[in-house]
């Protein structure tokens, strides 16, 4: 079977809010929505009822915490975006990597023919995970405790039973990357994030939701001093500064082919080239990208010197470090509208965003080649590469 080429023709997102802060209010159907709604607008809705309306459709999303978000988060998704009730839409968990493997399998569907158009991305409403209480068979004795869904679904290994955190510092410390080093990448993070606000062409993709209009945790006053001084946390070397932060967010891009692109005159803003998966140890988590990454590059014969942006989820600093260090990229290039550590982790959503920044960092730095990665609880890694348009 001859594959179809796979574009990205359009990308939304929501800015990335404080865990209680400006989306709050927002339950994560309406986080989506929101980043959906963006991305239809900037196609044009009356094209994209035609398109959908003569082209098999499909939504795919990510999401992790899905306690207490009800039946099929992309179908109820689908409801509030006022789309044709007969759209088949599913939820993908593999915690961080969600969004990735949504748009993996986004590229599948229109390579292979199955579908032609396909939304997909990532939602995270980590102000409304809630806490979690056994109480099926009744408290009999004693005192009750409460789990908190973000740990338990998110941060926790299951397989270890350790923190995200706790694997992270190991792994820092195998690998030599100093507390300074870590302080270094979170400050540069939060510094190239406050400068990405400034370019108009970054900010038109974002929706702006009640006078926000930028995401919540970047810190204008950042400073090395102030992460110098903070504690750090379940860990020896990593603090509140240099870990993400937790965030309410989605983001979701369109794909098609080049039928439906020619058909309706649509601009394709990247084409996908492919994608590469990895599990290992789930201690050896926040490396995992390195091996999908290589896997990825050998796979479809591209070599470290063709590609011109790198995305690397900043989980921790020490994520962005390891990897960085394994796979001997330039820093200079990678991350450079910031990452995670400042705007924020809504976990079922980040590595949506990070597709969208690569494409505006690839035509802001006229780059021809882009890689996304990132790494997830229980030891896997994904990996994605698109080519500039």
């Amino acid at each position: 079977m001859m594959l179809k080429d796979v574009f990205i023709v359009s990308m939304g997102s929501t800015v990335y809010g404080k865990i209680g802060g400006g989306l709050a209010k927002l339950k994560a159907v309406d986080l989506a929505s929101l980043a959906l709604n963006k991305a239809i607008e900037l196609i044009n809705p009356e094209v994209f009822n035609n398109i959908i309306k003569e082209h098999r459709f499909i939504v795919i999303l990510g999401n992790v915490i899905q306690a207490g978000n009800g039946q099929n988060l992309a179908r109820q998704v689908l409801f509030k975006s006022n789309l044709p009730i007969s759209t088949p839409a599913f939820v993908v968990n593999q915690v961080c990597i969600s969004p990735i493997k949504a748009l993996n399998l986004a590229y599948l569907y229109i390579a292979t023919g199955e579908y032609d158009v396909v939304a997909a991305g990532g939602v995270e409403s980590m102000t409304n995970a809630p806490f979690l209480a056994k109480l099926r068979l009744g408290n009999k004795y004693g005192d009750l405790i409460l789990e908190d869904s973000i740990n338990t679904d998110g941060l926790r290994c299951a397989i270890t039973n350790k923190l995200m955190i706790e694997i992270t510092d190991i792994i820092a410390k195998r690998y030599g990357i100093t507390r300074e080093e870590q302080d270094m990448m979170a400050y540069n993070s939060h510094l190239r994030a406050i400068s990405s606000w400034k370019d108009t062409f970054f900010s038109s993709y974002f929706v702006n939701y009640q006078n926000l209009i930028r995401d919540e945790n970047i810190r204008e006053d950042i400073s090395l001093e102030k992460l110098a001084n903070l504690k750090p946390v379940n860990s020896e070397s990593i603090t509140a500064g240099n870990a993400s932060a937790l965030a309410d967010g989605s983001s979701i891009l369109v794909l098609t082919n080049e039928e439906v692109i020619k058909k309706y005159n649509l601009k394709p803003l990247a084409r996908v080239i492919g994608f590469g998966e990895s599990f290992d140890e789930p201690s050896n988590f926040p490396i995992v990208p390195s091996l999908s990454t290589n896997s990825l590059l050998k796979r479809y014969g591209l070599n470290k010197g063709e590609i011109g942006i790198w995305e690397i989820n900043e989980a921790f600093a020490a994520v962005l470090a390891a990897n960085i260090k394994i796979l001997d990229i330039d820093y200079n290039y990678t991350n450079v509208f910031g990452g995670a550590v400042a705007f924020g982790h809504p976990i079922g959503a980040t590595g949506a965003r990070l597709v969208i920044n690569s494409i505006v960092a690839m035509k802001k730095f006229n780059r021809n080649k882009a890689v996304i990665m990132a790494c997830a609880g229980s030891g896997g890694g994904y990996s994605l590469a698109i080519e500039n348009l």
